[in-house]
Order: structure tokens, then sequence, then C-alpha cells
């Protein structure tokens, strides 16, 4: 126990220390609803999950985040789509590089190509934190151990907030035929009678006020904009409030409130005193949403502990916002291999439960209540990415979904963040 939370505490120590210059203000800095010359897709594709971009029986996914891995001594790089392409858009290095279809081969799900290119690759003992070399560097870089002591470095492996997670990417835009491949997952649905509140004002075009409350994910790390690097894609929750401004108040920024108290590392105990102590905001929101588990987890919380704690948190935050709707946020995974890997599945059914019971949507006082979690699409896109994996050795696509390769979700997933909370009283479908 000691040691996985002195783990998590270099971690947060690290992301705020590389952030404290940026960590305000970013969805302005990186585009504002009319878009910027950085912007790689519009506020609509950054927003709109991508099982809702299709047109027939083809379906569109914008930047999917691939990790060409070159294993051992091979003269390859190897990456895995979620899904097998039916087309390629584009494929890009995250710095923006366009690369012709001549430098690399798509097989079935996987995409390949001749180290020495030009194009991004991790050595596969970079991520154990074994010779990494000195350009990415240049930042936090700190070695962990998998639970399977697996590895080329006796079970060590990096986390990483630094260039070898944010230049090694390649950002892959592509369409395939979903009515041969499932989804993988059951998305989430659209529930617009859990936000009686927030849709009345919303569509009135009247002011709205959102709290976000939760950990270091519920922070914002590690979008690329929280880090303060390109493409700047805004936190998940700068999305969503980027989205509402565009669709709801024709751009202007002022009718959306965000206020943000979470604190990294934090767990939901954390979450239960500052709702009852704390002198942060506590009034009149329309929107709350609360955000812990990824640390309970990795700490194998009691889960009927968790329940208790997430209950008081909303029971408490509902005295000061009585019309509030809210929204139970569920994490997506931690790196299943390493010691940050817990109970994270066991506080899903407690979160949907919670949700039921909170979710008041009749009578004088409405306060609807939904639960999102996470940690089925995180999962089931790490089982398709990793299910033709021809090494033998799939404990590196994780670095496809999470920016540290620990516990915080990259750009790809902050995304999947954002559009599944907006697709609970979005209608995407029309």
């Amino acid at each position: 126990m000691s040691k996985t939370r002195s783990l998590i505490t270099i971690i947060i120590v690290s992301v705020l220390a590389a952030a404290l210059g940026v960590l305000l203000g970013f969805s302005s800095f990186w585009f504002n609803v009319q878009g910027s010359p950085t912007a790689r897709v519009t506020v609509e594709q950054l927003s709109v999950p991508y099982w809702f971009n299709t047109d027939g029986s083809q379906t569109t996914i914008y930047d999917e985040i691939v990790t060409p891995i070159k294993y051992g001594d091979s003269t390859s790089a190897v990456g895995y789509l979620a899904y097998t392409p039916s087309q390629i858009i584009s494929v890009q290095g995250y710095d923006g590089t366009t690369y012709d279809s001549s430098m690399y081969t798509i097989s079935g799900n996987q995409i390949s190509f001749n180290v020495g290119n030009g194009m991004p690759y991790v050595q596969d003992e970079w991520l154990d934190n074994k010779n990494v070399p000195s350009q990415y560097n240049d930042g936090s870089l700190v070695s962990a151990a998998y639970n399977d002591r697996g590895g080329t470095n006796g079970g060590a492996h990096v986390v990483a907030e630094n260039a070898l997670t944010r230049t090694t990417y390649l950002a892959v835009t592509y369409k395939y035929d979903s009515s041969t491949q499932d989804l993988g997952f059951t998305p989430q649905s659209f529930q617009p009678q859990n936000y009686p509140n927030l849709l009345k004002k919303l569509n009135a075009g009247q002011p709205v006020k959102i709290l976000i409350f939760g950990d270091s994910i519920s922070v914002g790390a590690s979008a690329s904009a929280f880090s303060g690097f390109p493409p700047y894609t805004p936190t998940w929750f700068d999305q969503i409030k980027n989205f509402l401004v565009a669709r709801y108040y024709g751009g202007d920024a002022s009718k959306v409130t965000l206020v943000n108290p979470s604190v990294g590392g934090t767990t939901s105990a954390w979450g239960v005193k500052q709702s009852l102590q704390s002198a942060f905001d506590k009034n009149d929101y329309d929107l709350i949403i609360v955000g812990f588990g990824m640390n309970d987890g990795s700490a194998q919380n009691n889960p009927a502990i968790f329940k208790s704690n997430i209950s008081q948190i909303i029971t408490d935050l509902r005295v000061y916002s009585p019309h509030a709707d809210f929204i139970i946020l569920g994490t997506f995974t931690p790196n299943p291999k390493s010691v940050f890997a817990g109970n994270h599945s066991s506080f899903i059914a407690p979160m949907q439960e919670l949700a039921e019971q909170f979710n008041i949507t009749t009578g004088e006082y409405q306060s609807g209540c939904t639960c999102i979690s996470m940690y089925e699409i995180s999962t089931a896109l790490l089982a398709k990415k990793q299910a033709n994996n021809n090494v033998g050795d799939t404990r590196y696509q994780y670095m496809d979904i999470s920016a540290n390769y620990t516990n915080h979700p990259n750009d790809f997933m902050v995304r999947l963040y954002s559009g599944s909370i907006l697709s609970s009283f979005i209608d995407f479908s029309n």
C-alpha cells in the first residue's frame, strides 16, 4: 500500500510541476469555438463520439492514437488500430507531419513500417525504462514495477509525462465497416430525462454553471493542453464547455461557468472531507460531475466504502445546489500490468446503483443523476488493439490510451471522456 501511494505521489507531483505554468485557460489557448490554425479537427469532430460518425456502414474515426513499437532487434515498428480500416484518410505524427501511404503498410488492423524511414516509434525497452534516449528525458520519467515482473528490465516501466509520450504517437484518421465489426462495448446511452435542470437552461439559452470534482483525471491530466504541448487538445471538461458554447450560446463563452477544485492523487475519502469542510464554491450549480475512483481502485479500497463516500459527496453538494443534475464519472483503466492496477471494475455496479438512487426526475425538487463509466470502453479498446498482436507481448498497447503509460488518459481517451458525457444528454444520432 505504501509503495502504491508513494508512486502516486511521484506522478502527481511531477505532473503538477510540469503543468504549473499552463494549468489555467487552455480551452481559449488551444482554440475558441471558431477554431484555430493549431486544431486538426473541428469542434464537432473533437467531441462527437466516433460511433456517431457514420455514413451507411462506414464509420470514421478522427485521430486515433497509435504507438508504433519496435520489438527487440526487429527492423520494423508495428502498431494497432482499434478496427480494421476500409480506408485510411490520413496518418500523421503528433507534430502534424503527414506520412505518405508509401511509407507504411496496413494489414488487418496493424500498421507497420521500416524503422529509419522518418516515422516515429518507441523501442520496447524504452517503456521498460531501459536505455531511454536523452531526447525523451525532457520531463518526468520515473520507474515503477510491473505486477508480473515482465519486460526487459526486471519488471520496471516508465511513468512518462514527457517527450516519450508526446512525440512518438501516430494520429490515424480512417474509416471502418461497422456492419462487419462490432464496436466492442456498449456506448453511453442518451438519457435526457436525467438532466431536467441542465437541459431546461441550455434550451432556453440561459447561463449554466458546472462543477468538476475529483482526482487528477478531473484536474485535466494528461490532455496535451494541460501538459502544454501540441496539438493542445483541451481537457475533457473544456471540450464539454466549448461544445455547449458553440451549440447553445453562439460562441459566447461567458454563458458557461466551470469551477474545478479537483486535486490529483486524491480518493473519494478526500472528496467527502472537501464537500463538508472546504470553502470552494458549492452553490447553485446546474451540473455537477463527481469523478473519483482511479486512486481508490489502485489502493484496493473497499467498494462499499467507495459507494458510501460518493453517496455522501452527492448528498452534501445537493444541500448547496438542490437543482443540480449529477454525473458519477467512473475512471478508465490504469495500466493493467502496473502496480496501479487494482479493483477498479468492482466500483462500476455501486456507481450505477447510486445513480439510480439519486436520480430524482419527478416532483417539485428534481435533480437527475447518471453513471458514466469509462472502464468498459478503455478495456474494450485495449482488447481490440491487442487481439492481433503478432509479437506475443501486448503490454505496450496501453500507451495508445494513456499519456503517462500508467493512469492518465491521452488525447484520444480524453475525447472519449467528453464524448461519452455529452452523448448522455445530447442527441448525436440525428
